[in-house]
């Protein structure tokens, strides 16, 4: 080593990830993902029903909402929270989500699709929300 050579760096090291057990990190994920259904079904309902059209921004909207609401049940991490959503609810989401995604909203009955965005799924939003945050404080 010459005199006009740098010193050599100090070898990086990593910090140490901050704690954070899986539970946690799933209740925050949950909860981000009941935020966004919520988000995007208030999109799709604030119109109201005469606004609702196949191509509108608000029925892109509440397809969204079913599509992320059916995803709930396809992560086991969020198992804990969706457990005591019936069964019958959970296929019919699914089945939505298979029509808005795969088969396009022509083969949606509009009429159906409007009642599951207004009356059927907020009550649910509010369960799920309830049950992640309950979840918190176990």
């Amino acid at each position: 080593m010459t005199g006009s050579e740098p010193p050599e760096a100090a070898r990086f090291t990593r910090a140490p990830r901050a704690e954070h057990s899986a539970t946690t990190n799933a209740r925050a994920n949950f909860l981000e993902s009941v935020d966004a259904i919520e988000a995007f079904l208030g999109h799709a309902v604030s119109g109201g029903r005469e606004a609702f059209r196949r191509t509108s921004a608000s029925y892109a909207s509440g397809s969204m909402a079913i599509i992320r609401a059916a995803a709930l049940f396809e992560t086991d991490e969020f198992a804990p929270f969706v457990s005591d959503t019936p069964i019958e609810v959970v296929t019919a989401l699914r089945t939505m989500r298979d029509i808005a995604s795969r088969t396009g909203s022509r083969a949606m009955n509009d009429d159906l699709f409007w009642v599951t965005l207004t009356a059927e799924l907020p009550p649910h939003i509010a369960d799920w929300r309830r049950a992640g945050v309950k979840a918190a404080s176990d």
